[in-house]
């Protein structure tokens, strides 16, 4: 495999980007700069014998232009990001054309259904089912319908076969898993925690403060005792609950009565550092066990009407490094593996199809 990068024409297409220039370009400079582009394409490489010009780089890096240039400091800085834009998207390429080669000559051709149910679903979601603002489409991108139909067949090779390459991957053994949490401990690493349930009751437009807060510990109350919620319904008209033989719980009075945005889940707020809690609803929770719920606790907002906040104390976790054998330590930590084993094989894979075709980048 030969690498003899390059990319010295690769600037004309590039005149009017420079990093100092920020006024629109004149006519002249517009012409110019087009004028380069139709005339200064060459073959930049070649993989399994098939070319790559200069304007297959160009058009994949023109749409970070403008980023590359913000995160530069100066002309320098964005040249020297440029070119190395440019090496790395005709590395890339080079790999997507060996890899659609590798198909080619182990499984053959791709069947015509695949690419036909792609271009379909293309027409019916983008164009509203009108093939003729499809084609009408592509001939302002400067394509054809053959043309486009050879990206999706490409597009699909790669997929699959990168698809199947990482599907090896996927499975990790526990070992690894351990040993990846052994070595990067230190993420794991956390406060004291809290898992909280909550219900909030706000004071209503028409009801006073000491209406609002009978009701608000009348709930409180009641998901401490659940039997006592039928009751609570039944006083406060709820009529539209299900209590069809059905026990009622603190989720179920969260989704009834609660005005946050917890409502909806059952009042689940899950597990929360101990310091980005409210003064007053750490001290709650430290004299409950898991399971218990507190009383109705009274907020005072400046400017805004009353409320009481009900907490059920779910868990608790001490200060320290999390256990392995907690399910999203395990989850994060199978993940992590899963994804650095995925890019390792794929990248040992690709170093292999650039020894076994021919790739050279001029």
């Amino acid at each position: 495999m030969k690498f003899l990068f390059s990319l010295s024409t690769l600037p004309l297409f590039l005149a009017a980007s420079s990093f100092a220039q920020n006024k629109a370009p004149t006519l002249e400079e517009v012409a110019a700069r087009r004028w380069s582009e139709m005339n200064a394409d060459r073959i930049a490489g070649t993989a399994d014998g098939q070319g790559i010009t200069l304007s297959d780089v160009r058009r994949q890096i023109e749409p970070v232009i403008s980023q590359i240039r913000a995160s530069a400091k100066n002309d320098s800085e964005f040249n020297k990001a440029l070119e190395t834009a440019a090496h790395e998207t005709l590395k890339n390429i080079a790999d997507r054309q060996l890899v659609i080669a590798e198909f080619k000559l182990g499984t053959g051709k791709l069947p015509s259904m695949y690419i036909d149910q792609e271009i379909e679903e293309t027409i019916r979601r983008d164009f509203g089912g009108d093939r003729n603002r499809f084609v009408a489409a592509l001939r302002e991108q400067g394509t054809t319908p053959l043309a486009y139909r050879k990206t999706i067949e490409d597009k699909i090779v790669f997929d699959y076969m990168i698809g199947q390459i990482r599907k090896a991957a996927m499975e990790v053994s526990p070992g690894r898993i351990q040993e990846y949490y052994d070595k990067n401990k230190a993420r794991f690493l956390r406060k004291e925690q809290f898992q909280i349930h909550q219900i909030t009751i706000t004071q209503g437009a028409a009801e006073s403060a000491e209406e609002a807060e009978t009701r608000a510990q009348t709930w409180a109350d009641a998901v401490g005792h659940p039997e006592k919620i039928p009751d609570a319904i039944a006083k406060y008209n709820l009529t539209n609950a299900n209590q069809k033989g059905k026990e009622l719980g603190f989720a179920d009075v969260a989704k009834l009565v609660s005005s946050d945005d917890y409502a909806a889940k059952g009042g689940e707020i899950g597990w929360f550092d101990i310091e980005q809690l409210n003064e007053k609803i750490g001290k709650t929770l430290n004299t409950l066990k898991d399971g218990e719920t507190s009383s109705a606790i009274k907020f005072d907002i400046p400017g805004a009407r009353k409320i009481w906040l009900i907490l059920r104390r779910d868990g608790h976790r001490d200060k320290g490094y999390a256990s392995i054998t907690e399910q999203d330590v395990f989850a994060e930590c199978e993940n992590r593996v899963r994804a650095e084993s995925t890019t390792s094989v794929v990248e040992k894979w690709l170093n292999e199809l650039r020894q076994k075709h021919l790739v050279e980048t001029r």
